[in-house]
């Protein structure tokens, strides 16, 4: 039997996923979409980083570029890691958009009012624009070892309502199938709809609770406790990712060298 604490820690992101799509549902009286979309973006944001480290950074909109250049499309959440440069002049006040390296970057987010399937394959394909991180060659503290560097960022589709759960399923194997070029690397770890359903992308040995094995980079769907669990599985991902993260020494002084000075 569990211990009281984590039942009562279980009571808590019930309630703190009630709170999140309580806001969500309150958001709506905006009669701009555009407002809508914002206030469930800034909501999600505001949830994860009341409970990631302190030594993650959290933006609202922009994009994630590559030191050569390449950027991505439109990501509605980036958090980094606090070793990483910021670019947040136009964000001051943090109302304003910024934008990342992908050097640092440990999570990344596509946010939606409603996950129907334009707005999934929206999200699909702005994960799969994220451009490709430097090696980690040379790089790494050699007492420590970083097994799955290969998949950073964490990365989010997150949406206050949708579509069903096997819609969402049959959408996601259309979409791979039309698409194999992309990546395993660069398709969503978590895909979060709350209070509704999940879908976990399954790593190397991944088991169920009780055991059951996982294939591997398959989505596995669940629809029970899915804010008590989804919530909690995307803080202590990124969590993991920003402690690995810090291990790695990343150089941004490529940057003036690739602008136009003379």
């Amino acid at each position: 039997m569990a211990k009281k604490f984590y039942q009562r820690l279980q009571k808590y992101y019930s309630n703190v996923g009630k709170v999140l799509k309580g806001d969500a549902n309150a958001a709506s009286i905006f009669p701009n979409t555009t407002d809508i979309g914002m206030c469930r973006e800034r909501i999600y944001g505001e949830v994860l980083k009341l409970h990631l480290p302190s030594s993650c950074n959290t933006y609202y909109g922009g994009f994630i570029f590559d030191i050569e250049g390449n950027e991505s499309k439109q990501i509605d959440l980036i958090i980094s890691n606090d070793k990483s440069i910021q670019f947040n002049f136009l964000n001051q006040d943090n109302s304003g958009k910024s934008f990342a390296c992908i050097d640092g970057c440990v999570a990344v987010a596509s946010i939606k009012s409603n996950l129907n399937s334009a707005e999934l394959i929206d999200s699909l394909e702005n994960l799969a624009s994220i451009p490709n991180k430097v090696p980690l060659e040379g790089k790494v503290n050699p007492f420590f070892n970083i097994s799955n560097y290969g998949d950073w960022p964490f990365k989010i589709v997150y949406a206050s309502d949708g579509i069903s759960s096997e819609a969402v399923e049959c959408e996601i194997k259309k979409f791979y199938i039309k698409n194999p070029e992309i990546p395993i690397y660069k398709r969503p770890n978590l895909i979060h709809v709350a209070g509704k359903y999940l879908f976990i992308r399954a790593n190397e040995n991944a088991t169920t609770r009780d055991g059951t094995p996982l294939k591997a980079n398959t989505f596995h769907c669940q629809t029970e406790f899915v804010d008590e669990f989804g919530l909690p599985y995307a803080v202590t991902k990124i969590q993991e990712i920003s402690t690995s993260s810090n291990q790695i020494i990343f150089r941004y002084n490529e940057i003036i060298g690739k602008m136009p000075l003379t």
